[in-house]
């Protein structure tokens, strides 16, 4: 049911979607660049900023206006409200205005959907500092929209996000399929996920289900 409410929503707010964050890393040094495809003809990507820029604020303005052409979208979720806020670019701007100091810190996920008129993909850079040290994500009850805060990747255990089994509903996470524009959910039953553990690519966003509060914990450092 909450699936269901979530994709209704997610239907609502702005069509049919799709996540499976496109993305290179060129850089795994303390201060790097990661480069993150929009996929052209209006498609959706679920996205995460993998890193924190100290010379700006962590926003869609510094971080993705400056390559999201006019008619391109961002989606935001609001826990409070169970919906999505959406920010449009319209010229150099946004619609509303406070799309362009609405925040994507790391460790926050977002929608981009590219303008449909748009026949090559968009390209989109992130430039900064890779965080170190204990990091914590907290994931909130119900559905978050989030991401990975370093730029790594990999499966969600292997990157310290250790989602328990028990309880009802089940724990899930669910990502967006670019391919199909669809939702790919994994369940988590006991000790096993089904269909399969999923794994998370740099600078991807993705929703996670939960039936109680989780901390998503790393101890990250960047080896010489």
């Amino acid at each position: 049911m909450r699936t269901k409410a979530l994709i209704c929503a997610a239907t609502l707010a702005a069509g049919a979607f799709t996540s499976m964050a496109q993305s290179n890393v060129y850089s795994l040094n303390v201060v790097g660049y990661v480069n993150t495809v929009f996929p052209k003809g209006g498609k959706y990507i679920a996205i995460a900023n993998p890193l924190t820029n100290t010379a700006v604020a962590n926003n869609l303005g510094n971080l993705i206006g400056t390559n999201l052409p006019a008619n391109g979208q961002v989606l935001k979720w609001n826990y409070a409200l169970t919906k999505f806020d959406i920010f449009k670019r319209v010229g150099t701007g946004w619609l509303p205005t406070a799309g362009a100091t609405a925040s994507l810190n790391p460790g926050e996920g977002a929608f981009v959907q590219s303008p449909p008129t748009s026949t090559s993909d968009i390209t989109n850079t992130f430039v900064g500092d890779v965080l170190q040290g204990s990091l914590t994500n907290s994931l909130l009850v119900n559905f978050s929209l989030v991401g990975n805060m370093v730029p790594d990747s990999g499966t969600v255990s292997s990157l310290g996000l250790v989602i328990p089994g028990t309880g009802s509903p089940q724990n899930q996470i669910l990502k967006w399929n670019v391919a199909s524009q669809s939702y790919s959910i994994f369940k988590k039953v006991s000790s096993t996920w089904i269909p399969s553990e999923p794994s998370i690519g740099v600078g991807e966003g993705f929703f996670t289900s939960l039936n109680a509060p989780l901390n998503w914990v790393r101890n990250y450092t960047v080896l010489p």
